[in-house]
């Protein structure tokens, strides 16, 4: 428990904004239909925005998290990919579970015949119609993004690392791949997954040396 309130204290410039949006978003969706908050943030498109907002969404591609990790790898910090592996792994897992198990339909599915007139899409851009729940592209970005504010030495660059984490689960829905909901626990699976390994490494770390902060640990080799 110490190590984890240790974690959370030392990385607030991300957990503490994240842990405000779960608030604030769990209100959210306690008080809205799913529908209407799907027709509200997918509603407020243009055509500047199609651009953008599809190139943003790839901060939540399996891909990013495999390009962190071959840097990591070439870097030589070996601790630090094997944790990275090991989330991206509980994150994939977590979420392919999730996604087989509730085989929620996708915006697309959802509207059926209303989807023409009522579902704003990207030409260029694949929408699925099938498992939904959760969102894979969601849990990857937190996941990877609460990761990089861990081991990264100036802390301050955790807000930003939240807005891009925010901006991916944000181009999901607007893409009309995702409800607010799958998005929502998405990004709990990733921080999630991010803490439980983070978390446990360091938990080994003091085990082995009692003296040593966990999460010196971590930016020394981060560092080297």
């Amino acid at each position: 428990m110490k190590t984890l309130l240790s974690l959370f204290r030392k990385n607030s410039y991300f957990f503490l904004p994240y842990l405000l949006c779960l608030i604030s978003g769990g209100y959210i969706l306690a008080t809205y239909s799913q529908r209407d908050l799907f027709l509200y943030i997918n509603g407020g498109h243009s055509s500047w925005g199609d651009i953008l907002v599809t190139g943003l969404t790839y901060l939540g591609d399996g891909l990013m998290f495999g390009l962190v990790l071959l840097l990591l790898l070439v870097k030589q910090k070996f601790r630090l990919f094997f944790s990275g592996l090991a989330i991206l792994l509980l994150v994939t897992l977590i979420v392919q579970v999730g996604k087989h198990y509730f085989n929620a339909p996708r915006p697309i599915s959802y509207f059926g015949d209303e989807s023409a007139t009522l579902v704003h899409t990207v030409s260029w851009v694949n929408v699925h119609s099938s498992c939904s729940f959760p969102s894979g592209h969601s849990a990857a970005a937190f996941g990877l993004f609460s990761f990089l504010a861990v081991i990264l030495p100036n802390k301050r660059f955790g807000i930003f690392l939240f807005l891009m984490a925010l901006c991916a689960g944000y181009s999901r829905i607007y893409l009309a791949q995702h409800f607010f909901a799958d998005v929502y626990v998405g990004s709990i699976i990733g921080t999630l997954c991010t803490t439980v390994i983070c978390g446990f490494f360091n938990f080994r770390n003091t085990t082995e040396s009692p003296e040593v902060c966990a999460e010196t640990l971590l930016q020394a080799q981060a560092n080297t």
